[in-house]
């Protein structure tokens, strides 16, 4: 498989979409706070829920991911592949640092 520019941008672009994607999840508490709702804290339970749920989570992800780009074209598919690099590392590495951070808080 030869990497073209193309190629090497689209998968680009679906690490930084995905990337943005998580980082959307890591301020979660500040965009629910700045809507109005002062109470709920929705990031920890989201990030505890896909912690206890890492293939659901990745199954999930590469299920919209693959869906909204497609297989037909081979850019969607580098687009896809990008994005499934991102995925696996947060789901797998950042999002359990993510909750061990969180209980050392509460202590």
């Amino acid at each position: 498989m030869m990497f073209t520019p193309s190629a090497t941008s689209s998968f680009s672009a679906g690490v930084v979409f995905w990337g943005l994607v998580w980082a959307t999840l890591g301020k979660l508490n500040e965009l629910v706070h700045f809507l109005g709702f002062k109470k709920t804290n929705p990031r920890e339970a989201a990030l505890r829920w896909i912690n206890s749920h890492k293939v659901v989570t990745i199954t999930m992800t590469e299920a919209v991911n693959y869906s909204v780009h497609g297989i037909s074209s081979p850019l969607g598919v580098t687009f896809a592949l990008g994005g499934t690099l991102v995925n696996i590392f947060m789901v797998t590495f950042i999002v359990p640092i993510w909750c061990r951070l969180f209980k050392l808080e509460n202590r």
